[in-house]
Formats: C-alpha cells, sequence, structure tokens
C-alpha cells in the first residue's frame, strides 16, 4: 500500500506506538499512522484500526509523528494492534541516520556474492537474511531522504 493512498484525518486520536527490541526501547509515542513490512506486503495502520496480530517481515517502518514521517529499519518480529494502540517486538530497528551505508552496501555485496555459490539450505537462508537486512537498512536511508 502507497502512504498517499491512505487517509490522513487527523481528526481522530493519535496511535499509542511502541517498539521494543531486545537491546533497546526503541520507540515510545504518539503516530497519526504507521507503515511496516509483512512477509505477505506492507501494511498501513491509524487509530481505531481492528485488532491484529501480524508478522514483521525485516524492512522499514514508517511513522508518521507529529506531522513529519521519520523511517527506520527492522528486522523480524510481530506486532500487535489493539484500538489506538500498537506494539512492535521486532529483533532489531536502527534509525536512517545510525544506518552506515558503506557497511550496508559492502554487506549486500557479499551476500549477493555467497548466492552465486554452492551452499547448503541453511547457508542459502542465513545469507537471504543478510541480503534482506542490508536491502531494507539501504532502503530506509533512501527513504529517509525522501521525507526531508
Amino acid at each position: 500500500m502507497d502512504k498517499s493512498e491512505l487517509n490522513l484525518d487527523k481528526s481522530e486520536d493519535g496511535l499509542s506506538l511502541t517498539i521494543l527490541t531486545p537491546e533497546r526501547d526503541f520507540f515510545h509515542g504518539e503516530a497519526e499512522q504507521v507503515v511496516f513490512s509483512t512477509p505477505e506486503g506492507s501494511i498501513g495502520i491509524m487509530s481505531g484500526h481492528a485488532p491484529m496480530v501480524a508478522s514483521v517481515a525485516e524492512g522499514i517502518i514508517e511513522i508518521l509523528s507529529g506531522g513529519a514521517w521519520k523511517t527506520a529499519a527492522t528486522g523480524q518480529g510481530f506486532a500487535e494492534i489493539a484500538y489506538g494502540k500498537a506494539e512492535f517486538f521486532v529483533d532489531t530497528a536502527e534509525w536512517a541516520d545510525e544506518i552506515d551505508a558503506i557497511r550496508a552496501k559492502e554487506a549486500l555485496e557479499r551476500a549477493e556474492h555467497r548466492l552465486r555459490s554452492n551452499m547448503s539450505r541453511i547457508e542459502f537462508l542465513r545469507t537471504q537474511a543478510a541480503m534482506s537486512r542490508a536491502i531494507a537498512r539501504l532502503k530506509t536511508i533512501e527513504t529517509s531522504t525522501t521525507h526531508k
């Protein structure tokens, strides 16, 4: 879903948003909208969204808070959405300004190179995960600059 298709009606109350990783309380605050990646595609939520639990895929999460979009890269996890509240439990989360673009590009190149070699199923899955992380991190930097 493209963010431009979402209803920006500000008459509803905000959404209480929490994003937690094993290492830190990544985000806690009010948001007007949240768009995040799932294995099936992107989902956008606002206050009043029907309750649900969703898998969170490695990708980007975009948060509209205080009238400005904030972008972060997230790892896998799950989200619990209830009326007026959303909680995300993900293995990693990074703001665009925390990401080293050079390291992310190098990680993507290494993963692409490894995919061309013969490997076990588990090595293949690990390499795919590394590639997904690198792509999400680079996309987060790119998306963050378009919101400015």
